[in-house]
C-alpha cells in the first residue's frame, strides 16, 4: 500500500526513511518543495513477499552498510514485520551479509541480507522533481532558498538533510551511467567514473544466476553502530570466531584479521570498518560463475581477490575495493580406480578429483573409503586451491612427496575468462605455474586431480626434550645436537613435527621444552626404537635436560589422523609468520654457532618445526617436470617457522614484533642457511628479496608465464609472482 510521511503524517515513518534508507518500502515520489517545512516521501510498502509491488521493478536507494546509518527497530517492525525490506530488493539482488551457519547461528533458518541499488529509476525521478520544482522557477527557487536559512535552526536543520542527500545519492549518480575509464593503468574505485555502474553490476548480478552478494563481516553484529547489530547474535559470533570452519563458510571473513586490519572483530564498543572488505562476492557454485566474475573484472578493472577457505597467512584472500570470488561453494569429488590425465597415454594411476571447494577433511574422507589417502594438509579446514599452488607439504610427503609433485591435472579459468584443463600433455607452461607458484596469481582453480595412495600403517614416537633447573644454555645445546641428527634420520624414512616453547606457553620463566612426533610409514616399533633411541640416548646422557619418549604402532594412519588433528581452531589475535628451508649444510655447521642460531630465532612464543622433507621430496619426478616451488625444497631437512602475535589494533606493538620477525628472527635463519629459501604459504611477506626467497631460479619462467597469460594484471598480490609490476598507495592500486 502507499503511505504518506512527512512531518506530520507519519512521522516516525518518515524520520525512518530520513535516516534509514530504503529499508521502509521503495520511495515512489519524492518532493523537495519546501525544505523548511521537511521532505515529503510517497512510499509504497508491502508487507507480503508476494504483494503486486514485489514485481513492478522500481528498485529502491539505501544507505544501509554504505553509511552504516542505524535505523530504529521498532518502527522497521511495526511498518515491515516480515522484513521484506531487509531481505529482497524489488528485481534485484538477493545479497546475505553471510551464512546462517556462521551469523545466525545452527539453527537459524533466516538470512540476515541487506538491501543495495539495483537501479537508478528512483534517484533519476528525484533528480526531475529537482529540475521541474527549481529549475525553471526562480520564484520558487528564492522560495526555497529563503526557507532554507530562515533561521539558524532550519539552517542547520535542512544542511544535515542535504548533506544526507549528497552522501547517499552522490556516490549512485556517479555509477548510474556506463563506467568511464578515468586510468587505464590504475584499477577501479568506488565513487570515481571509474566505478562499474549500478546497472552493471546489476547486469553481472544476472550472468551468476543471482549469486551475487555484497555481505558484511560476521562481527558486524557486534557493532551498536550499525543497523545490524544485535547482542544474541553477537554472542554467537564470539563463541565460533576461533572456528577456522566458522570463517571458511563465511563469503568475507578470514583466520587471520590481522590481514584485514583488525576492521571488524566480535569486540563490544568497537566499531568496524567496512571499507577494508571486498564489495562484492561472487558466490561461485559453477565454472561459469568464476568465468563471468574474471571477465567482468578484466573487463571494467576492477581488483579481483579469490577466497576459498580464507586460511591464508599471507593476506591474499581478501582486499578493499574489489570483487572476490568465493569458490567454497565449487563441490564435487570423484574417485577414479584408472585415471589417465586428459589427452594422455600415461600410466593409468589411482586418483581423486576434488572441486575447489572441498577441505581436506572431507577429501580424505572419500578416498579412505577406497583405502586410500593423498599428500594433503594437516589441518581439516584447509582448502586445495592456496595449498596445492604453494606446494603443499603433508603428514606424509617426506615418503610420496609435496602435494604440487602429486598434482595430475587441474581444471581452471584463466584471466583471460577461458576455462582449461592443464596437465602434462596440454598447457605445460601453466601447469609448471599452478604447482607451486602461489595463489592468486595464475587463474582460479576449479577442480584438482590428486594421485591416490594406499592409507600407511605407522611407527609412531612422541618425545620430550625438556630444560632442568635454570640451565639454558645446556638446553640449547642439547636443541642442537638434535638438530644435527635430523639428515640422517629423515634418510632413513623418518618424518614429523616437533615445536619449542616454554612448558607453560609465554611463561620465559618456564623451563623450555623440545617436543613433538615422529613416525615411519609401514614400519615397526623395533625399527623405530632402533633409528631414533641412540639420539635420544645421547642427548639425555650429555646433557641437562629431562628425555622421555614413547613408541607405539598406529595401524592405519587416516584414523589416527581423525582423532590427532581435530577441527582447525584459530586464535583472535593478530600473528604473522615466517621461515626458512634448512639444508644439510646448514644443519652441519659446529654445534655451538648452530645452537646460537636456533636460541636466536626463538620468538619468546614458539619455534614451530616440520621434518616433511626426505626422500619423496628430493628425488621427486612428478608428470609434466617439476613444478614451480623453490628448487630448496629438493636439498631441505627441515621447514622451520617462527610467528610472532601482537594484540589487535595495537600499531606500535605490531610494529615491534614484525621488525623482529623479519630482522633478527627469521633473518637467523637467513644466514644459517642463505642459499636456501622458504615456504610460500608460510613465510615473511617481508622477506627482503621476496621473489628469490620464495622460488629461487623458477621465479624468471613464472613471471613470464605471469606477463603471458595476464598481461592485465587481472590477478594481483604484493607477495606474489608479478606483485611489483604494481604499487598500491593511498588506496590506489596502479601498474609501476
Amino acid at each position: 500500500m502507499e503511505r504518506h510521511a512527512n512531518g506530520t503524517a507519519n512521522t516516525d515513518l518518515y524520520k525512518a526513511l530520513e535516516g534509514g534508507g530504503n529499508n521502509f518500502g521503495v520511495i515512489t515520489r519524492f518532493d523537495m518543495k519546501t525544505f523548511a517545512q521537511g521532505l515529503n516521501f510517497g512510499v509504497s510498502y508491502t508487507d507480503s513477499a508476494d504483494d503486486e509491488l514485489m514485481n513492478t521493478g522500481t528498485g529502491a536507494i539505501s544507505t544501509y552498510g554504505a553509511d552504516n546509518i542505524e535505523f530504529p527497530n521498532d518502527v522497521a517492525k511495526k511498518y515491515d514485520p516480515q522484513s521484506v525490506f531487509q531481505k529482497l530488493v524489488p528485481g534485484g539482488f538477493k545479497l546475505p551479509i553471510a551464512s546462517p551457519q556462521s551469523v545466525a547461528g545452527p539453527t537459524a533458518t533466516d538470512r540476515i541480507e541487506r538491501s543495495v541499488v539495483t537501479n537508478t529509476f528512483v534517484l533519476l525521478r528525484m533528480l526531475a522533481l529537482f529540475v521541474h520544482y527549481l529549475g525553471p522557477n526562480v520564484n520558487a527557487l528564492a522560495i526555497a532558498l529563503f526557507h532554507f536559512f530562515s533561521s539558524p535552526f532550519n539552517m542547520i536543520r535542512n544542511t544535515l538533510r542535504v548533506s544526507l542527500l549528497l552522501r547517499t545519492f552522490f556516490p549512485l549518480l556517479l555509477s548510474s551511467s556506463p563506467s568511464i575509464a578515468s586510468d587505464p593503468t590504475c584499477k577501479a574505485q568506488p565513487n570515481t567514473p571509474s566505478w562499474p555502474s549500478a546497472e552493471q553490476w546489476t547486469n553481472l548480478n544476472a550472468s551468476v544466476s543471482g549469486q551475487l552478494l555484497a555481505p558484511l563481516p560476521p562481527a558486524a553484529v557486534c557493532d551498536s553502530s550499525l543497523s545490524v547489530y544485535d547482542n544474541k547474535t553477537c554472542a554467537y559470533v564470539t563463541a565460533q570466531y576461533s572456528s577456522s570452519d566458522f570463517h571458511a563458510r563465511d563469503p568475507v571473513s578470514i583466520d587471520q584479521p590481522n590481514w584485514e586490519n583488525d576492521a571488524c572483530l566480535p569486540v563490544q564498543g568497537v566499531k568496524c570498518d567496512l571499507n577494508v572488505f571486498p564489495r562484492y562476492v561472487v558466490n561461485a557454485t559453477q565454472a561459469e560463475h568464476v568465468v563471468k566474475a574474471v571477465d567482468f573484472a578484466r573487463e571494467q578493472r576492477v581488483r579481483l581477490v579469490v577466497k576459498g577457505t580464507g586460511h591464508d597467512y599471507l593476506g591474499r584472500s581478501i582486499a578493499p575495493d574489489s570483487l572476490s570470488i568465493w569458490t567454497h561453494n565449487l563441490r564435487g569429488l570423484q574417485w577414479y580406480d584408472s585415471f589417465v590425465p586428459t589427452g594422455c597415454s600415461a600410466e593409468a594411476v589411482r586418483a581423486i578429483k576434488a572441486a575447489a571447494g572441498q577441505r581436506m577433511g572431507e577429501i580424505y574422507e572419500a578416498a579412505a573409503a577406497h583405502n586410500s589417502t593423498i599428500v594433503g594438509g594437516e589441518d581439516p579446514d584447509v582448502g586445495i586451491g592456496g595449498y596445492v599452488t604453494g606446494g603443499g607439504h603433508s603428514l606424509i610427503s617426506a615418503q610420496y612427496g609435496l602435494a604440487a609433485d602429486n598434482a595430475l591435472e587441474f581444471d581452471v579459468v584463466t584471466p583471460e575468462g577461458k576455462v582449461e584443463t592443464l596437465n602434462e600433455c596440454q598447457n605445460s607452461d601453466l601447469f609448471f605455474a599452478f604447482r607451486g607458484g602461489g595463489g592468486s596469481t595464475f587463474g582460479v582453480i576449479l577442480s584438482v586431480t590428486f594421485k591416490a595412495f594406499p592409507i600407511p600403517s605407522m611407527a609412531w614416537s612422541h618425545f620430550t626434550v625438556t630444560q632442568i633447573g635454570a640451565d639454558i644454555d645446556g638446553f640449547w645445546q642439547a636443541t642442537a645436537f638434535f638438530h644435527s641428527r635430523l639428515a640422517g634420520l629423515t634418510k632413513k624414512g623418518m618424518m614429523g613435527y616437533y615445536n619449542i616453547s616454554n612448558v607453560i606457553p609465554a611463561n620465559l620463566s618456564a623451563p623450555l621444552r623440545l617436543e613433538g612426533g615422529f613416525w615411519i610409514l609401514n614400519s615397526s616399533i623395533e625399527a623405530m626404537d632402533t633409528i631414533f633411541n641412540p639420539v635420544l640416548d645421547h642427548i639425555k646422557d650429555s646433557y641437562p635436560v629431562d628425555v622421555a619418549h614413547a613408541t607405539q604402532l598406529v595401524p592405519n594412519l587416516y584414523e589416527w589422523w581423525k582423532v590427532t588433528y581435530p577441527a582447525g581452531a584459530v586464535a583472535m589475535i593478530d600473528s604473522q609468520l615466517g621461515s626458512r628451508l634448512l639444508d644439510e649444510k646448514s644443519l652441519s655447521v659446529p654445534l655451538p654457532a648452530l645452537a646460537k642460531a636456533l636460541r636466536s630465532a626463538y620468538s619468546d612464543l614458539v619455534l614451530i618445526a616440520n621434518l616433511v622433507i626426505g626422500p619423496g621430496v628430493w628425488d621427486a619426478k612428478p608428470s609434466g617436470g617439476l613444478g614451480s616451488m623453490t628448487p630448496a625444497w629438493r636439498k631441505a631437512i627441515v621447514h622451520m617457522i617462527v610467528p610472532v602475535t601482537w594484540n589487535p589494533h595495537n600499531d606500535t606493538l605490531k610494529s615491534e614484533q614484525t621488525e623482529l620477525l623479519t630482522n633478527t628472527y627469521v633473518k637467523e635463519l637467513r644466514n644459517l642457511a642463505p642459499d636456501s629459501g622458504c615456504y610460500v604459504n608460510e613465510a615473511d611477506v617481508n622477506e627482503p628479496d621476496l621473489p628469490h626467497a620464495f622460488w629461487g631460479d623458477n621465479y624468471k619462467r613464472l613471471l613470464d608465464i605471469k606477463r603471458k597469460y595476464d598481461a592485465e594484471g587481472v590477478f594481483w598480490c604484493a607477495p606474489c609472482v608479478g606483485g611489483r609490476d604494481w604499487k598500491l598507495e593511498d588506496g590506489k592500486l596502479c601498474r609501476s
